[in-house]
């Protein structure tokens, strides 16, 4: 079985039982027709169970809010539904209790939105054998300005199978991305061991790429104005310093940090859900794996820049054995495969 994305156990929403209790109330719901960004007056800064927390336009207060459930959680569509009614970077509508609490009474249309399959198994959701499961999609930030993949030198190793999910759900969504290749304060011992700097593909093919490092601050300031300003959700694989970069860019403490395990050379969950912080940059959990969601297997070679070039591009080639095909000879052709089979197998 091609591997996925798989949730960290802190997170409620990684939880089956809530998977289960989200598809029993899923039957009551109807289609609800979205806010006009102007009628919104808050952005949701962190999702719990049955409520979240909303920063106000007006005061910068973040009363913790329940949902008015017909006015937000709408009904199935294309057999798709969302396992949360809001996700951080949502813009809402917020009916102030007092200071500390308030009611979401509508979502504004999203202009745009980072998503995966969302853990636990298809729910059939009352429906008859032989019809269609729907699928639970878990919107990760939504109304994003730019992704910022991490990806550390080393501690955990370069992932670039993780950085292709990243990438190609970032081009499905229509989202810019800069690579931020973290702890570069390693490369020397990476260099020394005679290892490669996988990194150095991605810039080869176009993409953005910068190496920074949260202990000597190398190109900290560079990535400070880079994204400030803008709605920047940072994903990444577990342990690669995201909660750290972070840290070193607002000069403040946030988060956990934990140390690289031991015995699994990989990170550990420190994030446990996204986060809105004051800036305006988002912080995610830290994956192993990560899922395509709504992916066809005929439009995931246009989220590979460098196939755009090849003649068969054209044809509607799947690039798998057809002749003629030149994609074979690009360096990411096999992540490519990868994905695609994983995508055609609906494992995301």
């Amino acid at each position: 079985m091609v591997p996925k994305f798989r949730g960290n156990s802190e997170d409620w929403l990684d939880d089956e039982k809530a998977v289960r209790r989200g598809a029993k109330k899923a039957s009551s719901a109807r289609l609800v027709t979205p806010l006009s960004p102007e009628e919104a007056n808050g952005t949701v800064a962190e999702v719990f169970p049955n409520q979240c927390r909303v920063r106000l336009d007006e005061g910068g207060a973040k009363p913790l809010c329940a949902y008015r459930r017909a006015l937000v959680i709408g009904d199935t569509q294309d057999g798709i539904r969302d396992r949360t009614p809001v996700a951080v970077g949502d813009r809402v509508k917020v009916v102030s209790n007092s200071r500390d609490s308030g009611v979401i009474e509508g979502v504004a249309l999203r202009r745009n939105f980072l998503s995966r399959p969302a853990p636990g198994r298809e729910v059939r959701d009352g429906k008859q054998d032989g019809e269609e499961a729907t699928k639970f999609r878990h919107v990760i930030a939504a109304n994003i300005d730019l992704v910022v993949i991490v990806a550390s030198v080393d501690e955990p190793a370069f992932s670039p199978g993780l950085v292709d999910r990243f990438l190609v759900a970032s081009a499905a969504a229509g989202i810019e991305v800069l690579i931020c290749v973290s702890k570069s304060d390693l490369a020397a011992r990476v260099a020394s061991s005679g290892q490669e700097r996988p990194w150095r593909l991605y810039s080869d093919i176009g993409y953005d790429v910068l190496e920074v490092s949260a202990v000597c601050l190398q190109h900290i300031d560079e990535l400070r104005c880079r994204i400030r300003g803008k709605q920047v959700v940072f994903c990444g694989q577990s342990g690669v310093g995201k909660t750290s970069l972070l840290r070193a860019l607002l000069t403040a403490d946030i988060g956990r940090v934990n140390e690289i395990s031991a015995s699994t050379g990989r990170g550990r969950h420190t994030t446990t859900s996204a986060v809105l912080l004051d800036s305006g940059w988002i912080d995610t959990p830290g994956v192993r794996e990560f899922g395509i969601f709504d992916v066809l297997p005929e439009e995931l070679a246009t989220c590979f820049p460098e196939f755009a070039a090849l003649k068969c591009a054209v044809s509607g080639c799947l690039h798998l054995d057809e002749p003629g095909c030149g994609a074979t000879s690009l360096a990411r052709y096999a992540s490519y495969r990868r994905i695609l089979e994983s995508v055609v197998a609906g494992q995301g």
